[in-house]
């Protein structure tokens, strides 16, 4: 046996060293795999976490997009419509435009989470391109870096950058608000089986038309106008044609109620509901008017007894009220935009092309008629190419704008039957006119779009007792956005629950606010006001059958008027924030006046007031290429904008 054993040894350590080989082997492929998989699963792990890095970078980026957007609304809301860029110019100060003619708004901003953890780190810049006298343009491009600018400067694997770039443009000039025949700001009430309006109508709270038999006929609306020429027709029902079929009803909340509406029953492309507020101008600065009427040379007067240049009022020893009475024979003369500082009190025929604006109450004491109007209150079709034509045809012809600080009183309101029907919408809770209207400016919207109070939506500003508003600050001071005769922690008019924009708090409309500032007599009112007429209802009468003109007041709009003899027509528009217009007659006929579409421009010969459409975005862009050396570091990046590093050049 022994010698057995020592003959088979060598092949036995033979096979032995070849199994050790194999294991070697074998742990070594093992090893390598589980490297392998180790290196693939942290290089998908490092692949997973970046693309999340880039994720979140490219939606800081577009928060500094949205940051700079914000501050623009607020810098525009700030200024003086006296000079109403003045702000937005002071956002860029280097003069320089494209790469290197940037400026830094927002340096290394951290963007958080809800418990406050950084997520990422953003830098905005601004560069203002040209712009006109109604409007601004700005470049805003923002850089974003996760988890931070010195993870991306140090070569960090996992550091993330993005960018977005965006065009947007501010534009100052005439309101959307007279692309309607009838516009409230607040909610709309057609209650009536003989209401028909040819034109648009609006409500930028919820429209009720309550069953009852109105009517609306739309039109089309444009983007702008140039002389008689029509721009940028918008399709509102989106069926691709430009054929005059687009218009009709809107509302910002709900179009309610139409069973019975001719024009607008059954037919959704007639009813339009958006999520856009329209705002009225704010009136609050007439001095900017007042600058318009005295480089216009504007004038206004009745034929064969005076005539008032520019301003009514700006003189202390002058009246600050206008009575103006027009007839046949001697009609009121209008010539361009005339401010009055206090209230007017008109009727009667009038001449020429103009608008009044004033800082009290207007009054309709009568029946307004054009003595040269449109050959007819309507065009023959809405197609655009009749519309021009009817534009072009009544381009010379009579107009007249009637614009209200305060309200506008139609009919003898110092009459029972006037100031009972009016107080009673007044002080209505549908009709609710306090400055404690919440969020939207609109009251009775609490519940917010779901209609049911308690939900996410609720507006819940709205009737909590507190005057919501924003005030200048410090900082604004330091950037001098604060125009003149404002200081630090004023109110910022128009902003929050401002909604007339004048600054101050306004509870819900008295009856007594209707009533004359000041008594009827040549020593207060400016005109031809005849000896003996001492009271209102003096030379006043609430039997109206006809108002040409377009009104615009951003508080109450108050009429109570009969016509035995037929409808009443009103051949302009009603801008109103709240309106009471209580009638008795075959019907209530609004006409809206087409030389007010696209924007109302000075052409229309209305002058009517300028107000900010909301920000339009123009141009959009995301990862825009840059030079190799300009992306290396943030400071290279920012260095590129601003002019400091290599590829700054135009």
């Amino acid at each position: 046996m022994l010698s057995g054993d020592r003959k088979n040894r060598p092949a036995a350590s033979r096979e032995a060293g070849y199994i050790s080989l194999l294991l070697v082997v074998g742990v070594s492929l093992i090893a390598t795999a589980v490297l392998t998989a180790t290196a693939t699963v942290a290089t998908s792990t490092r692949d997973v976490r970046r693309k999340g890095h880039l994720l979140t970078a490219g939606l800081a980026a577009r928060s500094g997009i949205s940051e700079q957007v914000a501050d623009i609304i607020a810098v525009r809301d700030m200024a003086s419509v006296r000079e109403p860029f003045s702000g937005l110019d002071t956002i860029d100060t280097n003069p320089l435009r494209g790469p290197g003619g940037f400026t830094t708004t927002v340096d290394g901003r951290e963007l958080t989470d809800h418990q406050g953890e950084a997520l990422a780190e953003y830098d905005v810049f601004v560069d203002a391109l040209p712009g006109s006298s109604t409007s601004r343009r700005l470049a805003i491009t923002a850089y974003a870096y996760v988890p931070g600018k010195a993870a991306y400067d140090s070569g960090d694997p996992d550091a993330a950058r993005a960018d977005a770039h965006a065009v947007v443009e501010v534009r100052f000039r005439g309101s959307e608000v007279f692309d309607y025949s009838y516009f409230i700001n607040h909610w709309g009430w057609f209650f009536g089986d003989s209401i028909i309006s040819n034109g648009n109508v609006r409500s930028n709270g919820q429209f009720d038309f309550g069953h009852h038999h109105s009517e609306v006929n739309g039109s089309p609306r444009y983007e702008a106008a140039h002389g008689s020429q029509l721009l940028g027709y918008i399709d509102d029902n989106g069926d691709g044609v430009k054929d005059g079929s687009d218009g009709g009803a809107y509302s910002s909340v709900s179009i309610l109620n139409t069973t019975h509406v001719d024009g607008i029953d059954g037919e959704s492309g007639s009813s339009h509901v958006t999520s856009n507020v329209v705002k009225m101008p704010n009136l609050e600065q007439l001095d900017f008017y007042e600058q318009r009427a005295r480089a216009r040379s504007a004038s206004i007067g009745v034929e064969g007894s005076f005539e008032v240049a520019g301003v009514v009022g700006d003189d202390p020893a002058e009246p600050q009220n206008l009575y103006l009475v027009g007839t046949p024979e001697n009609p009121i003369l209008l010539n361009g935009p005339v401010v009055v500082r206090g209230s007017v009190i008109l009727s009667g025929y009038v001449s020429g092309q103009g608008s009044i604006y004033s800082g009290g109450n207007i009054y309709i004491a009568d029946d307004v008629i054009y003595m040269n109007g449109p050959e007819s209150v309507r065009p023959s079709s809405n197609d655009q190419q009749s519309v021009e034509d009817w534009r072009s045809e009544s381009s010379g012809r009579d107009s007249l704008g009637l614009f209200a600080r305060e309200h506008i009183v139609v009919g003898d309101f110092t009459d029972d039957w006037w100031q009972e029907n009016v107080a009673a919408w007044v002080g209505h809770d549908l009709n609710k006119s306090s400055e404690d209207a919440g969020i939207d400016g609109i009251q009775n919207t609490r519940e917010g779009p779901d209609g049911i109070l308690g939900t996410a939506d609720d507006d819940f500003l709205e009737d909590d007792g507190v005057w919501t508003v924003s005030h200048y600050t410090e900082e604004d001071a330091e950037r001098n956005l604060i125009p003149e005769g404002k200081v630090p922690g004023d109110v910022i008019p128009g902003s929050g629950e401002d909604i007339d924009g004048d600054g101050d708090y306004d509870g819900t409309t008295r009856m007594s606010e209707f009533d004359l500032r000041q008594p009827l007599s040549r020593e207060n009112w400016a005109g031809n006001l005849q000896e003996g007429q001492e009271t209102y209802s003096d030379v006043s009468n609430s039997e109206i059958g006809r108002l040409d003109a377009a009104f615009y007041t951003n508080h109450t709009f108050a009429a109570v008027v009969s016509n035995p003899a037929g409808r009443i027509q009103i051949n302009g528009a009603v801008v109103s924030r709240n309106e009471s217009i209580i009638y008795a007659a075959d019907g209530l006929e609004l006409n809206h006046d087409e030389r007010l579409s696209g924007r109302g421009n000075s052409q229309s010969g209305f002058d009517s007031p300028l107000g900010w459409d909301p920000v339009r975005f123009i141009h959009w862009e995301f990862d825009r290429p840059l030079p190799e050396d300009a992306i290396t570091t943030a400071g290279n990046i920012s260095g590129y904008f601003e002019g400091i590093s290599g590829g700054g050049e135009e």
